[in-house]
């Protein structure tokens, strides 16, 4: 599904909005090749992976996103997309410079315009590749540990996935009430301390599903989350979703957090759409992906415009 830019005219809310500012040039449904370059990107084509160790695959991905325009990245990342298969994104996913690779891939078609339409078939194929097991792991010795707590607070419904160690790997939500000024128990506030410590230097211990949705939930509800990420992108689109719930919507969230098994997650992973409970019907959708570091952006949908939605 293609992402419309978010600016003053009324924007079309089933789809979802660019999460980084972009001011590609087009021209009756193709590139503008003004500004572009002169590099021929019909006749582009992706590194061979087969052959190479995974990293430098993937840094090849990386390197040859970096190198194009803004304009041209979504064209660039679907002609790589179309000339992977599933067993070198499954590897590619394996590795934390091959998941960089994937989620600069998926951040490129989030922006892809209407007319490249297997942008969205593409996006599906790289979440596909993130929630399978490694080729190098044995998920099923894991996966014994691995426990789902389900509760229901107020009028929300969570569930969370936590691996052996305790660590969450997903939540799920549906959510249509927002606890507002509601205080943090000293129980939460330690386990907070003591999700961070997980982590490395300036992370906290941030809320996989935000505390005014589920008050005090300990940490199955937490993960070592760089501080300027917890409190800027992250807090923005928590802000969104208590908007869309005030607007008197409902929000349906999924949250992975990835790679699994480990610590301290690299990429945070969201997915929500927004239903109105008069007649369940879909009136916003929305996914993107983050990285568990500073500097991340998310472009929000303008609270005034929920009302008409």
């Amino acid at each position: 599904m293609a992402r419309p830019h978010l600016g003053s005219a009324p924007i079309p809310l089933r789809m979802a909005p660019q999460q980084t500012a972009r001011n590609p040039t087009w021209s009756s449904g193709v590139l503008n090749p003004v500004g572009i370059g002169e590099r021929n990107w019909t006749d582009w084509q992706p590194p061979s992976l087969s052959a190479a160790p995974m990293p430098q695959g993937a840094a090849q991905i990386r390197q040859v996103l970096g190198d194009a325009s803004r304009a041209e990245r979504p064209q660039v990342a679907l002609t790589v997309m179309e000339g992977l298969d599933d067993r070198q994104l499954a590897h590619l996913a394996s590795s934390e410079e091959g998941l960089a690779a994937l989620v600069a891939l998926d951040d490129a078609l989030a922006d892809a315009p209407a007319h490249l339409g297997d942008a969205q078939f593409q996006r599906d194929r790289i979440d596909d590749a993130l929630d399978a097991p490694a080729p190098d792991k044995d998920d099923s010795a894991g996966a014994v540990g691995v426990t789902r707590t389900t509760v229901q607070i107020g009028k929300n419904t969570v569930t969370w996935t936590d691996d052996s160690e305790g660590r969450p790997i997903r939540a799920e939500a549906d959510l249509s009430e927002v606890f507002d000024g509601i205080d943090r128990s000293s129980a939460e506030t330690k386990a907070q301390r003591d999700s961070a410590d997980r982590g490395i230097e300036g992370d906290q211990g941030g809320h996989v599903i935000g505390h005014r949705f589920v008050k005090d939930q300990g940490l199955k509800n937490l993960f070592p989350q760089n501080g300027n990420f917890n409190v800027s992108a992250y807090k923005t689109l928590e802000n969104e979703w208590a908007d869309w719930i005030d607007s008197g919507k409902e929000v349906h969230i999924t949250v992975d957090l990835t790679p699994k098994h480990q610590d301290r997650p690299d990429s945070v992973r969201v997915s929500y759409e927004v239903t109105d409970p008069a007649d369940g019907r879909v009136v916003y959708d929305q996914r993107v992906t983050f990285r568990n570091e500073a500097g991340q952006h998310y472009d929000r949908v303008p609270r005034a415009d929920m009302a008409n939605a």
